[in-house]
């Protein structure tokens, strides 16, 4: 779930060699067979690689793509010491893995031998003021597909979010996303935690939707480090509608808090959100 600017990347290396052009032949072309991680770049480093990294490998193969963690830290490691500019010492990388070229049509190569691609985008301005206003969300029409298969995988099939992000202009952030059962899964490039009376909820994934990395880091490690307790569970209509506190999160943004909705109405910042923010910004200072 993520940020990138609409613009170009101001560099792209495909397998360690600087380039523009993907192969046509490249099974992440054709098919979407792949995956992807954004990634916060900070003073040269990605400060939540190690989650990235575990992701992507745990993921791959399920897509029938072998990675080693070493190959990925190599490739990452060069990449960065490409980056001699100072003004690009901060930013956004984006690290996509395909399936490679090969195979017969929907059939895989015997021995999938993965490409590694990796793009360095600058950080758009409206991050850090949009942290402390917060954003105001629309709701979607487009409804997520249940896959359980698929199901919290970053795969490079995004048409579900595109056909999404088609449906309003500028003037809204982001758009709530529900499923077929109508149950509100997350936005079009971020998780979503809510609070009720009862207490903090985010989304459960487990048909639909992405494990982003910030979500993982919240819903494990920061939630707790607050004194607050949050469960995954279904989020129906009913639920959506008793919410109090809401935010959205991702690892290139870090906290974003909900200043209203279709269904909720207005909403305030709250106290717990901030607290959340508090602890995020330990993990890295570009959050703040």
């Amino acid at each position: 779930m993520s940020n990138v600017a609409d613009f170009m990347p101001a560099l792209t290396m495909i397998d360690g060699a600087v380039t523009t052009g993907m192969p046509i032949s490249d099974r992440a072309c054709a098919y979407g067979h792949g995956l992807f991680e954004t990634m916060l770049l900070c003073d040269s480093v990605v400060p939540l690689w190690m989650e990235h990294c575990q992701r992507m490998v745990s993921d791959s193969p399920v897509l029938g793509i072998h990675l080693e963690k070493q190959v990925l830290q190599s490739s990452l490691d060069n990449f960065i010491r490409r980056l001699d500019d100072p003004l690009r010492r901060s930013g956004i990388i984006k690290l996509i893995v395909t399936a490679g070229s090969g195979g017969r049509g929907y059939q895989s190569p015997a021995n999938v031998s993965p490409r590694i691609v990796l793009q360095y985008f600058p950080l758009t301005d409206d991050i850090g003021p949009l942290r402390q206003k917060g954003v105001e969300l629309t709701e979607c029409c487009y409804r997520l597909p249940v896959n359980p298969i698929l199901a919290g995988i970053k795969h490079l099939n995004r048409l579900d979010q595109v056909l999404a992000r088609a449906e309003w202009d500028n003037h809204y952030d982001d758009g709530c996303m529900f499923s077929c059962d109508d149950l509100l899964i997350e936005t079009t490039r971020a998780n979503l935690f809510l609070k009720t009376a009862d207490g903090w909820v985010t989304p459960r994934l487990d048909q639909s939707g992405v494990r982003g990395v910030m979500r993982g880091i919240l819903l494990h490690k920061v939630f707790a480090e607050c004194g607050l307790q949050v469960s995954e569970t279904d989020v129906t209509r009913d639920l959506y509608q008793q919410v109090i506190e809401l935010f959205i999160c991702s690892s290139v943004r870090g906290v974003i808090p909900v200043t209203g909705t279709p269904t909720t109405g207005p909403l305030e910042i709250g106290t717990d959100t901030r607290k959340l923010q508090r602890v995020v910004e330990t993990y890295c200072r570009c959050y703040q």
